[in-house]
């Protein structure tokens, strides 16, 4: 299997997007994915070198900030790596937290529990190292510099280089909302108002056309979005031994499917993550991590001791302390399993946040925002001028009032369904089944001998 990078973790409503936002080499070209796909070929002809402007962001980088509003803020603590021609210039700008598979910072084993955002556990000289950009381009024989300075940019510098949108929905929502505004204004200046019938007119019209299209571009998304999954190798479902709710039993898990490890949260989230096939950035070992001999968590780790994923004792296997299921799984993916002794949650997540009852915008908990996949039309922006002018001025066309229900009805209506559905179904908590007082045991500890038992 040829090495890969893989984008941050994106909201299952652009899962397509994050299937293909990846960096790899085909046929001698680096191929970089998102939105759309840039490829070089390595070598004199094309990416030659490479330069680490480490700790902060380039100007091409820091100056992305409207045009890839979709994509969210760039953590600039990773800082920039810019492919270089052989002349030295650079062809594109990577900011390295991009692709990062949590999108932020790395987490290393001394702190495995370490929120994502949280820069406590960050190593700002190791970045390049441990985030996994560098093995990748010296495997392929591309060399990487560390500078201070941004390298000067070739004719055809192609820019800062991002995956595909963090954000729920699609920047045509924001665009259709902003247009929504315009036409108020045009109503306002260039007709007599909302009291003159041309005004009433052209604004309940054009606002019940942009709730039609805003909801239904959202419903089209959630359908593409939440189509069949590909079938799994293997898969990994949690075993609480703690109340949880509907939605984490439903929805979380980790699975071999094709080229990758799925990471998917109950708030909707995946995560890519590169399989044991990866001879350089690929998964090595799953660590069972005890304190004075009880477990509190499992991270699991590839070569660097990079974690890569860390899933929390009482939420996903405290229900299965033989690590019956966990066994299993590492034996079909091809993963190492062991025990390492080290103190309780020093990265402080004592909780595991993606166990909880959530609410509308909580689908996400590190830095990536999604409100759902069935976005609701935010065409209930309309709403508020047009009851205004229902109210303030007299009515002389009866079909404003229709287009006025309308209107309303797609804007709320997927709150009050989507916030019935998740307060009184996905929210509700599900006690733990019954366990046997069995404590864990039967893994060497860390460094021993035969210490991969499966």
């Amino acid at each position: 299997m040829q090495p890969a990078l893989f984008a941050g973790q994106r909201p299952l409503v652009r899962w397509g997007v994050l299937r293909r936002a990846r960096i790899t080499v085909e046929g001698g070209q680096l191929v970089v994915r998102g939105d759309r796909t840039h490829s070089w070929p390595l070598g004199p002809q094309g990416v030659a070198s490479a330069v680490h402007v480490k700790g902060s962001l380039c100007p091409s980088a820091a100056r992305n900030g409207w045009l890839g509003i979709s994509k969210g803020p760039i953590n600039n603590l990773g800082g920039c790596l810019h492919l270089c021609d052989s002349a030295g210039q650079a062809l594109a700008c990577l900011a390295l937290s991009d692709w990062v598979p949590n999108g932020a910072a790395v987490i290393t084993m001394d702190r495995p529990d370490t929120f994502p955002a949280v820069k406590n556990n960050f190593k700002a000289e190791e970045f390049l190292e441990l985030s996994g950009m560098g093995p990748f381009l010296r495997h392929f024989g591309v060399p990487v510099h560390e500078s201070v300075k941004e390298p000067p940019r070739a004719r055809r510098f192609a820019g800062t280089l991002r995956p595909g949108p963090r954000m729920a929905g699609s920047p045509l929502l924001t665009i259709l909302a902003f247009a929504q505004l315009v036409v108020l204004v045009l109503a306002t200046f260039f007709t007599g108002g909302i009291g003159d019938r041309a005004g009433q007119v052209m604004v309940a019209g054009a606002f019940l056309a942009f709730a039609l299209l805003e909801a239904g571009w959202s419903l089209l998304l959630g359908i593409l979005s939440a189509r069949r999954e590909k079938p799994a190798v293997a898969e990994l479902r949690p075993s609480p031994g703690v109340p949880v709710p509907v939605v984490f039993r439903k929805r979380a898990s980790i699975r071999l499917v094709g080229d990758a490890l799925e990471l998917r949260t109950a708030q909707n989230v995946k995560r890519l993550i590169q399989p044991p096939a990866d001879p350089v950035l690929g998964l090595r070992e799953v660590v069972v991590l005890e304190d004075n001999g009880r477990p509190w968590g499992v991270a699991l780790t590839d070569g660097r001791e990079v974690v890569q994923a860390f899933l929390h004792w009482d939420t996903w296997f405290a229900g299965d302390p033989q690590l019956t299921h966990l066994r299993a799984f590492c034996a079909a993916v091809g993963l190492n399993l062991r025990r390492q002794a080290l103190g309780a949650f020093p990265g402080r997540q004592e909780r595991d946040h993606t166990a909880k009852r959530f609410r509308m915008a909580n689908y996400a908990l590190n830095d990536t925002f999604a409100i759902s996949v069935f976005s609701p039309s935010v065409a209930a922006f309309g709403v508020y001028p047009m009851f205004i002018g229902a109210v303030r001025a007299d009515i002389e066309w009866p079909p404003y009032y229709i287009m006025f229900g309308l209107s309303f009805a797609i804007g709320f209506a997927p709150y009050v369904v989507r916030g019935a559905v998740r307060k009184w179904s996905l929210n509700r908590m599900v006690p733990p089944a019954p366990v046997s007082n069995v404590e864990f045991r039967g893994m060497p500890s860390n460094g021993g001998e035969g210490a991969a038992t499966l």
